[in-house]
């Protein structure tokens, strides 16, 4: 990609521009007050999505139900998959907003989200304090925000948009010590960066102190110098991050007999380690290939970075952001058991690289460096195009009868995503300041829109908010639910955690016991509890019929509710 000083800013011009236009219009904060009740609005909208949303927001209903606030449990069952942090979060969030909706438990979240915005937008003016660093650290926001990974997230309760903020504040309490390793600082933020990590274990156990590491490890490799790791007050921070973790680590561990830790240790985090659990796994790549799509559209922009050269690994901002991206990718594309979320804590690092690669505008008539530019802003083509025509597709298949209102909102996304390539073509030939901010505008509010609109209104995946309005139209409600064949947690979220989850032969013989029961059985099912109820004489009838399709199974599946019959 040539470019000429005639088609291009300077970096100077951009960030008065941009102030200018911040200052004029207080658009951007108008965008992400939008971005914030575009979520909101979601959370209201989309049914309760399984398997990971529904467990996380029914184990903190049961914690406000029971008073346990020591152990996580999702029915009977002990949930030892994470730390308690998430769960206290929501169950919070769910006492001062109402236990029954699933927004209440969607909020943290929320707050992560927005959260790391502003720690993201702290962090540019930290490691590049110019008169650009307020600029690159607003395109630095848009970036993260329209990353398609980060909003969907803030939809969901779930740990990782928590972790995100936390993980900001931690590598930016690290960066403030790293940039005054030559200081006689006497008192560098050591503790701030301790009780942060400390934080992010008590949310996702060793994501934040892995990322430190890599980090470390890196910096003190490029830099051939360990002596700064003692700013950092190990045997100091150690204390206090016992001093935060090991009440509850104490705690559950006492009142579960060591049964939580147990499994916490061995039965999920080293499980991934040696394997792919839960048939998520996949080759080293997988990350990388995938990078496209949940970091669409900023990866367009993110061949800039070649443009930095030496700069990278010579200044020492960038050196941080480089080790603090790095280091922790290559540790994840070599874990067996791969998650899209799994990448989420290296992006605020190259939204920070991007940002300041193109205020920079140090890109070299390089063919090696255009070639790189153009590869990335043709890959971003690519994966908008993909992600146009999945959509699209998406809403006609599980929006309902030729895609109800799934597909009108498909509609909208789709032109969305158009204005976004053509904006981006104009930014290659003219690199100017409003292509980039239409871009990255356009995609996040796309992103938005497709949860709210198109995964919200895909009919079809939400079978347990279907099937619950369904059984309060029943005339004569049920006393006691059974589940045959669907198990879902999002059924347990929707109808109380006292249903039953029987297998067929159960179902039949609780049928012949409860005149009042109501049994709803995956078609699959439905010719051994049949056969059985046969057997024992019972007089069923068909109450009503749910078609639809499970995002955890990946394949259409069929309800069947079944009640004693009056006559």
């Amino acid at each position: 990609m040539p470019i000429s000083s005639a088609s291009q800013q300077s970096p100077a011009s951009w960030h008065n521009q941009l102030a200018g236009w911040v200052h004029r219009r207080s658009t951007l904060w108008i965008f992400l007050s939008v971005l914030a009740f575009g979520i909101l609005v979601g959370h209201q909208t989309l049914g309760v999505i399984d398997r990971d949303e529904a467990r996380f927001a029914q184990a903190s209903k049961q914690m406000l139900e029971s008073g346990d606030y020591i152990t996580p449990r999702f029915m009977d069952e002990l949930r030892a998959k994470k730390p308690i942090g998430i769960y206290w979060l929501q169950s919070f969030s769910a006492t001062l907003f109402g236990q029954a909706d699933i927004a209440s438990y969607r909020l943290p979240s929320l707050v992560g989200f927005l959260l790391s915005l502003v720690l993201i937008f702290r962090f540019s003016r930290s490691l590049w304090p110019s008169s650009s660093g307020s600029a690159q650290g607003l395109i630095a926001v848009l970036l993260l925000a329209s990353s398609p990974l980060l909003i969907a997230e803030a939809h969901l309760a779930k740990t990782d948009s928590v972790l995100l903020a936390v993980l900001l504040a931690q590598q930016l309490m690290l960066w403030r010590i790293y940039k005054d390793r030559l200081n006689e600082d006497p008192r560098p933020p050591w503790l701030a960066f301790w009780i942060c990590l400390s934080f992010g274990i008590l949310v996702k156990g060793p994501i934040g102190p892995l990322l430190a590491l890599t980090s470390c490890v890196l910096l003190c490799g490029f830099d051939r110098n360990v002596g700064w790791l003692k700013k950092l007050q190990l045997f100091k921070g150690i204390l206090v991050t016992c001093c935060l973790v090991l009440p509850w680590a104490i705690a559950v561990s006492t009142a579960t007999d060591g049964a939580f830790l147990d499994i916490a240790i061995k039965g999920d985090f080293l499980s991934k380690i040696k394997s792919a659990q839960e048939s998520h796994g996949a080759p080293p790549g997988t990350y990388l290939a995938l990078l496209g799509l949940l970091f669409w559209p900023g990866l367009a922009f993110s061949g800039q970075i070649a443009g930095l050269g030496r700069q990278l690994i010579t200044g020492d901002a960038s050196r941080f952001c480089l080790a603090w991206f790095a280091g922790y990718w290559l540790i994840i594309e070599f874990v067996p058991t791969k998650l899209p979320h799994y990448i989420l804590p290296a992006l605020p690092a190259l939204a920070l690289l991007t940002s300041h690669a193109l205020f920079g505008r140090v890109m070299s008539p390089s063919r090696l460096k255009r070639l790189i530019s153009e590869g990335f802003i043709f890959l971003a083509g690519i994966c908008g195009l993909v992600l146009m025509a999945a959509l699209v597709w998406a809403s006609v298949r599980f929006g309902g009868v030729t895609g109800g209102r799934a597909f009108l909102f498909a509609l909208v996304t789709a032109c969305l995503i158009a204005v976004c390539l053509w904006r981006l073509w104009l930014w290659r030939k003219h690199h100017q300041l409003a292509d980039i901010l239409v871009v990255l505008g356009c995609g996040a509010l796309a992103h938005i829109i497709a949860i709210a609109g198109i995964v919200a209104g895909a009919s079809t995946i939400h079978i347990s908010s279907r099937l619950t309005a369904e059984i309060k139209r029943l005339p004569n409600q049920p006393a006691v639910i059974s589940l045959v064949g669907y198990h879902e947690p999002s059924a347990v979220f929707h109808l109380g955690r006292d249903i039953l989850l029987l297998n067929a032969d159960e179902a039949a013989v609780f049928m012949a016991d409860s005149k009042d029961g109501l049994a709803v059985v995956e078609k699959s099912e439905r010719e051994v509890f049949i056969g059985l109820a046969d057997k024992l004489g019972l007089n069923l009838v068909i109450s009503a019929r749910i078609s639809g399709f499970t995002i955890s199974r990946g394949r259409d599946i069929e309800l069947i509710l079944y009640q004693r019959s009056n006559l």
